[in-house]
């Protein structure tokens, strides 16, 4: 049974637990069974529609639609809700670092530089047609000089283009067509040391933003990009290195939060000593918060 849905239920008795459970409970040295966090419930677009995320692999996630399971390209847009979740599973995360990079940056510049290479070649087009006509109308094998009118046309195209391949230049060279607050690919780089072995390990990376009307520029609320990557089999005790690379689209790193959730190929979640509100609990603790979510779901299903 995956207890996560259900824990959802119980949000109200969680706080009352956390502060009163060293009555209600024997606090002694037992071995830690468990941990409960705030993680996530995702799911992924399929047509028009988002469905929960219930596996994954290499290439696909696979989408719970309600009389089967269907897959979608690993790419994906993904949504994401937070749910108290407990699991046996955890990793101790040594260091997370998240970073950013814009390829869209890069396609602006390059756009800018294909730019400056039509400019110089519409030019000698036009340079090379009025050279052309003073040759028509000298005759075959015959040179004619070209008059002053053409002369000067020909200089002024020369001048209008050098003008311009000097200032994209410039721009290129100080980066006038690079926005250095916006981006549209996450990394993150880290390491980790599975407590126990996690196979077929993923994980969901969110970026939360605020986005902007592009015209007013006046702040629409807060945006949100979630996408799923591939991490591989974890095993027990060994240090991993994490390597996560996301393309998203466009935000603005100024106001961004990131976050990283970590599962299991059967879509389970697993702890990080890094995720929000993480708890670990006793053996007994863990049987109390099972016991309640069964009661629920037999509560559900009456």
């Amino acid at each position: 049974m995956k207890i996560s849905g259900y824990l959802n239920k119980l949000f109200a008795i969680v706080p009352l637990f956390l502060v009163l459970g060293a009555n209600s409970l024997a606090q002694d040295d037992d071995e830690t069974g468990g941990y409960l966090f705030f993680g996530t419930e995702v799911s992924a677009l399929l047509g028009k529609s988002h469905f929960p995320v219930v596996a994954m692999d290499k290439k696909n996630l696979f989408l719970d639609v309600g009389t089967e399971v269907k897959k979608v390209s690993l790419r994906s847009p993904c949504s994401v809700r937070t749910e108290l979740v407990l699991t046996e599973r955890f990793v101790d995360v040594l260091e997370m670092k998240f970073n950013t990079s814009s390829m869209e940056n890069i396609k602006r510049a390059a756009r800018a530089v294909s730019d400056m290479h039509v400019a110089e070649f519409q030019s000698e087009i036009e340079i090379a047609r009025i050279q052309g006509i003073g040759s028509n109308l000298a005759g075959a094998g015959d040179a004619i000089e070209l008059s002053d009118a053409d002369q000067q046309r020909i200089a002024d195209i020369r001048q209008n283009n050098d003008e311009f391949q000097m200032g994209m230049q410039e721009g290129l060279d100080h980066g006038a067509f690079e926005a250095d607050e916006l981006a549209d690919t996450v990394h993150v780089n880290g390491t980790i040391i599975p407590k126990t072995d996690v196979e077929g390990a993923y994980c969901i990376v969110v970026v939360d933003y605020d986005r902007r009307d592009p015209s007013t520029g006046e702040e629409e609320g807060r945006g949100r990009f979630a996408r799923a990557r591939y991490i591989g089999d974890m095993f027990e005790e060994e240090i991993f290195g994490l390597h996560v690379r996301c393309a998203v689209g466009e935000f603005n790193t100024e106001t961004a939060t990131y976050s990283l959730f970590l599962f299991d190929k059967d879509g389970e979640q697993v702890a990080m000593s890094n995720s929000r509100g993480i708890k670990p609990l006793t053996v007994q603790e863990v049987a109390m918060f099972r016991k309640l979510a069964a009661k629920t779901a037999l509560d559900r299903e009456s």
